[in-house]
């Protein structure tokens, strides 16, 4: 069940967690307080949990181990409690770039071997060097009137805008997120496969997310946030209640 005050729509297709956990708790004859003492699971947390709210636990990977652990305290099936907690949050225990890959957000991609802009500085001064070094030598082997590396050297400003042309940064891909109605599940990973944030994000809260290369995100309510990105203002990327999987990359301002 989805809380109308936190704008969802409600889904019947959606179960409860929380007021699953909270009936079994209440039928075992435990508190809040009870479940901490033997669970050592902050009582707020606890809360939280029975409320449908997971981002208070440290993430989703801790809602669900916490989930579990209440579970089999008060005699539920964790097995199908966890079923109902991937349907309502849109996650499972899969890593996010499998989820996105599956869903044909992204093509699966080779790793590639990945150079430092340290390393390519020090490649390109390995070729300017080797472009300054030959025309020097060969002048000197074949007129002993000229001095080498004095008369055919290019100025110390001329090598280093060679060196900064070669260095230069690419532009990065910025995408903001901002709560406009009610709250959303969001996963989002970088070009590597690397899941940079799980939570929730209510409305008025923004998240900002920046690489180099790509970014994916999934969101499970479409219509609960806002996106800008590399500084234009999309707008609501789909309605509510609906899932979407998306990619940004340097200088896209539509959606992936």
């Amino acid at each position: 069940m989805i809380n109308e005050n936190e704008g969802f729509i409600e889904a019947t297709e959606l179960v409860s967690v929380g007021l699953q956990l909270r009936s079994a708790r209440e039928a075992a004859g435990f508190t809040v307080e009870n479940i901490a003492d033997k669970t050592f699971i902050r009582p707020d947390v606890i809360r939280d949990l029975e409320n449908d709210r997971f981002d208070t636990a440290g993430g989703v990977a801790y809602a669900r181990g916490h989930i579990r652990t209440i579970a089999k305290l008060v005699n539920l099936d964790a097995d199908l409690l966890i079923v109902d907690f991937e349907n309502l949050t849109g996650v499972t225990d899969r890593p996010m770039i499998d989820l996105l890959t599956e869903n044909s957000a992204t093509p699966i991609r080779r790793e590639m071997p990945k150079l430092s802009y340290k390393a390519m500085s020090g490649i390109a001064a390995a070729v300017v060097a080797g472009l300054i070094l030959v025309p020097a030598i060969s002048s000197f082997t074949h007129s002993s009137t000229k001095k080498p590396a004095v008369a055919s050297a290019p100025s110390a400003s001329s090598d280093a805008g060679n060196l900064t042309a070669v260095a230069t940064k690419s532009t990065d891909v910025s995408v903001i997120i901002t709560g406009v109605n009610g709250a959303t599940w969001v996963g989002v990973t970088d070009a590597s496969g690397n899941q940079i944030y799980s939570g929730r994000i209510v409305q008025g809260a923004t998240q900002t997310f920046t690489d180099n290369q790509l970014l994916y995100f999934v969101i499970g309510n479409a219509g609960a946030v806002n996106l800008k990105v590399n500084g234009e203002d999309l707008g609501t990327p789909g309605a509510v209640g609906e899932v979407l999987h998306l990619q940004f990359g340097p200088g896209q301002t539509s959606k992936g």
